[in-house]
């Protein structure tokens, strides 16, 4: 059967609802009424609501549905006459979860960016982004994939910036490329979001705020002397604390106070959050990445990722915490620094003796010369997967795509050591995020897929590898500062000429590109 976007999709039905959790935050209010534009834009009549106990009452919330027009309606039930809507899509959050309740209809859509929920079914046609910041970034794709001009309507665009802004804990743990994509694409009302940015906090959320910090845990690195008063001394010490059930943004407030306590390094807040705990974790030393410790607080019970000194993450009621999620978070924060194993390259050797033999497999890759993507000689800002770089073309500079979109710059004389150019082109379906270029002061959106050349590896990278075990931290040869962090699954290789020559491979990636030899 031939694919069809969602957002065509939708157009076949008549009677639609669209609707968010009890209690709609920023987000959620902000990606349905982007739908129910769209939507209405189309011709039809959809109706956009929420249910729950408690009507709409922030401040904020009550200043952004009157200055864009929105029009929500709270409801008790959705079938009082007895008859079922064609289609029910509930945006960012589960049909049937405890913060949404279950209203029928002849069919259920589900536009979402949480966890899906244990032992439930995901609905034919659902959308579902596990590890976007936001709802809103969701849509703004879905948008895309059609063409759909998000700037067409500034109530739209402002509406989905400030939900991204509110989910993200101001922008601040932004990760995935389409919520950066979006921040940087919404052409929003200024005036409105700089009011709705200072109407954040009302006096009962103040409480919250001062509760958290007052209430906050402190737990010395294990390898660090006793606290001293001693004002020369780095910081050496983690901090974490709780919040009550509240807004994810105001546990930006508290981890960015956190962090600026003198003898803190790193921080991490939580409070608990639709299915299960919202984390916001802060860090201010070279020796601990926040998407790292993030991560690794949430592994095996949801997600986390970030910036390198902010980040942010879920971890699932539905996993059955082990513990006090207060605990959880103490044990979990020690063993960050007692478990990984931290291995300098070039000093240390690990014990390689399991380690097999890989080449890199017959699959053709992608590269673009910098100096093709801005002729113009005007610098290339690259969003990828990983991050955003800013290069200067040069014509010894080029890009490499590997196997699902990820990106990273090559010396020409390198390439030509590692690479053959093929006639063959790349599988695009496969990247997870398609890498695209702003080019110069005007940022002139560029697609990199657009520019991709072929090539394959020269049969010259034999590598030797493990699966790693545990959690590990590598300082590699050409940085011995900044560390790369490996998790159980990923591969420790090196080229099978030097030894010394360490790097961590993920495993998803590993298995793409390698072959046994």
């Amino acid at each position: 059967m031939k694919y069809e976007p969602l957002l065509k999709h939708l157009l076949h039905y008549d009677d639609i609802v669209i609707q968010v959790h009890h209690n709609p935050d920023a987000d959620a209010i902000a990606s349905g009424f982007a739908l129910c534009r769209y939507l209405e834009n189309n011709g039809k009549k959809p109706r956009f609501i929420y249910a729950g106990e408690r009507e709409i009452s922030k401040p904020n919330m009550l200043i952004i549905l009157n200055k864009l027009g929105i029009q929500v309606s709270h409801v008790r039930d959705l079938n009082e006459n007895g008859v079922l809507p064609q289609l029910l899509i509930t945006v960012d959050c589960f049909h049937g979860e405890g913060n949404v309740g279950s209203f029928a209809a002849e069919k259920v859509i589900v536009i979402d960016h949480h966890r899906i929920p244990k032992g439930k079914t995901v609905p034919e046609h659902s959308v579902i982004k596990e590890n976007y910041g936001s709802c809103a970034a969701v849509i703004y794709e879905l948008f895309k994939e059609i063409g759909y001009d998000l700037n067409e309507e500034q109530n739209v665009a402002t509406a989905l910036y400030y939900g991204l802004y509110m989910d993200t804990v101001g922008l601040s743990e932004i990760s995935e490329p389409m919520d950066r994509e979006l921040r940087d694409t919404a052409n929003y009302n200024k005036a409105l979001i700089r009011l709705l940015m200072n109407t954040n906090l009302t006096e009962e959320e103040l409480g919250i705020i001062g509760k958290a910090l007052s209430s906050c845990r402190y737990s010395p690195h294990p390898d660090s002397s006793a606290v001293s008063d001693d004002p020369s001394l780095p910081k050496q010490q983690s901090a974490y604390t709780i919040a009550d059930n509240c807004d994810p943004n105001l546990l930006g407030i508290i981890s960015d106070t956190l962090i600026q306590v003198d003898m803190v390094s790193d921080c991490v807040v939580c409070c608990p959050y639709h299915t299960g705990y919202k984390i916001s974790v802060r860090t201010c030393t070279d020796s601990v990445k926040a998407p790292d410790l993030a991560a690794f607080i949430t592994y095996g019970y949801g997600g986390g990722g970030g910036h390198d000194n902010k980040a942010g993450g879920c971890i699932d009621y539905q996993s059955s915490l082990p513990k006090d999620i207060m605990d959880f978070v103490a044990d979990r924060i020690r063993d960050f620094f007692t478990k990984p194993d931290v291995i300098f390259a070039g000093r240390d050797r690990p014990d390689f003796s399991g380690a097999e033999h890989f080449r890199k497999k017959e699959v053709v890759l992608g590269y673009v010369p910098t100096a093709a993507l801005s002729p113009e000689g005007e610098d290339i800002h690259i969003r990828m997967l990983e991050g955003d770089i800013t290069l200067t073309p040069d014509p010894d500079i080029y890009l490499m795509v590997g196997v699902i979109g990820e990106v990273y710059p090559i010396r020409r004389e390198k390439f030509e050591k590692k690479y053959v150019r093929c006639e063959g082109t790349p599988d695009v379906s496969a990247y997870y995020y398609p890498p695209s270029a702003r080019i110069g002061q005007k940022k002139t959106g560029r697609q990199l897929t657009e520019y991709l050349l072929g090539c394959k590896a020269s049969g010259s990278s034999e590598i030797l590898a493990m699966k790693l075990n545990n959690f590990t931290k590598l300082y590699s040869l050409w940085d011995q500062e900044h560390y790369m962090y490996g998790n159980i699954g990923d591969y420790l290789a090196h080229p099978a000429h030097d030894s010394n020559d360490l790097y961590i491979i993920r495993g998803d990636i590993f298995t793409l590109t390698y072959e046994g030899c």
